[in-house]
């Protein structure tokens, strides 16, 4: 009996993992502090100041400019003790074809959001006045998802209800001599490049290529080490300076531990009411 029970989570695990892949589902690992580390755009606006028509400045959007209230849609990160939970409680999720996608899409859908920091509408509002040009910049797919019929315009429209505004001036583009993804390329969509999956430093190249522009100066805002490195490595390439700020304001807004039961009860309300129990709402009894 324990030997079948050991091969029944073992392939559970394994099928938890082809399952929700490691996608979404990687935890940040803590990366060596090359680039300045700043917790408030405040910290810069100096240097903001001396934004002109050459410089292009990039705000990643998860964690930068907006973030998520509560834990899992925030950290994108199921531990293997919670998929294997998850599919020993709902099997039905490995034989539905999509059901994951439109649970983890209405997740993504109804769990409250805010601005990192409000005061980031007003620097941007500067930085347009200064004629320097703003794009939003995320790593998150494009096409279909779930629930969602087009994942950049969801998401370029939410940044437009925060009063985010982003540059105008560039047409919509859909990159396609860049590499596939579940079907689909990389694209611009109302002043934010949704990089799906592909490294920003790419994508920022990739942008500069189709529209033929070469601006002195990049500056780009992010809270992930490796996606400053990758526009760090393109500007390199293209004789252009780049100024990376390692953004870590989320770090102190939150200070949440990973509650196993808590978020397995929050994702049983989901599958069986495909309503979303944020953090901060009373948990129903089981």
């Amino acid at each position: 009996m324990k030997k079948i029970i050991a091969l029944t989570l073992g392939i559970a695990a394994i099928a938890a993992t082809a399952y929700f892949g490691s996608h979404y589902f990687s935890p940040t690992q803590e990366e060596p502090a090359i680039f300045p580390q700043v917790y408030s755009v405040n910290q810069v606006k100096d240097e903001l100041a001396q934004a002109n028509s050459s410089t292009f400045v990039f705000f990643d959007c998860d964690d930068t400019l907006i973030t998520a209230d509560d834990y899992l849609p925030r950290t994108f990160y199921l531990p293997l003790s919670l998929r294997l939970l998850m599919l020993l409680k709902h099997p039905s999720l490995l034989f539905k074809k999509g059901e994951g996608e439109r649970l983890y899409s209405l997740m993504l859908e109804q769990a409250p959001r805010k601005l990192v920091e409000p005061e980031v509408v007003n620097v941007i509002k500067n930085l347009h006045a200064q004629d320097a040009h703003v794009l939003g910049i995320t790593g998150m797919e494009t096409g279909r998802f779930g629930i969602f019929e087009n994942l950049p315009a969801w998401r370029a429209d939410m940044l437009k209800d925060f009063g985010v505004v982003l540059c105008n001036e560039f047409e919509n583009v859909t990159f396609d001599n860049l590499p596939l993804y579940r079907n689909n390329y990389p694209a611009l969509h109302n002043g934010l490049i949704c990089c799906n999956q592909i490294p920003k430093g790419t994508l920022i190249g990739a942008f500069l290529d189709h529209f033929k522009l070469k601006p002195s100066t990049i500056i780009l805002f992010d809270d992930t080490h490796d996606e400053l490195v990758s526009l760090q490595e393109e500007c390199a390439k293209r004789n252009i300076k780049a100024v990376c700020y390692h953004y870590k304001a989320v770090s102190r807004l939150y200070n949440q531990q990973f509650n196993l039961w808590h978020t397995l009860k929050q994702i049983d309300h989901l599958i069986e009411h495909s309503s979303w129990l944020p953090d901060a709402a009373p948990q129903p009894a089981h």
